[in-house]
């Protein structure tokens, strides 16, 4: 067999290869959002990565109307804590499941307002406030992989 024979024989074999495995093998499942309690978890998660204590994470709900209700977190921490650290952790667990999250720093206090939205509504919202009277004191605990 010539060369021009092999090399069409190898490219007819390389295309019904990638034709049954293009069949074959169905694409994964893009993540969903499920209900409103998975955000909660997510920030739940997020907080505990961040060794943020129980005790400085307050909630509060509000009701906008017979429908809807949001969440605010407000997370008190220390003044070294990384704010922008945090927003991008959050953004990063959020964003396969077509969550947005952008934020802003409300000043002279340099605290955070995130904002949580899937579909154009807000559904969470995050102000993260440093306290001066907490000191960031060095924590052991290890990191729980992702």
């Amino acid at each position: 067999m010539s060369k021009k024979g092999w090399i069409t024989l190898l490219l007819a074999v390389c295309c019904i290869a990638a034709t049954s495995l293009h069949i074959q093998i169905e694409p994964g499942l893009e993540p969903i959002l499920h209900s409103p309690s998975q955000l909660d978890s997510l920030i739940a998660q997020t907080t505990y990565d961040f060794k943020v204590p129980a005790e400085q994470v307050r909630v509060q709900t509000v009701q906008h109307d017979s429908l809807f209700q949001r969440k605010i977190y407000t997370l008190t921490v220390a003044p070294g804590f990384s704010k922008t650290t945090f927003h991008h952790h959050l953004n990063t667990r959020l964003t396969p499941l077509d969550v947005s999250i952008f934020g802003y720093v409300q000043f002279p206090e340099k605290d955070l307002k995130l904002n949580v939205l899937y579909r154009n509504t807000i559904h969470r919202t995050i102000n993260i406030e440093a306290d001066e009277d907490l000191a960031q004191k060095p924590i052991t605990i290890p990191r729980l992989p992702d």
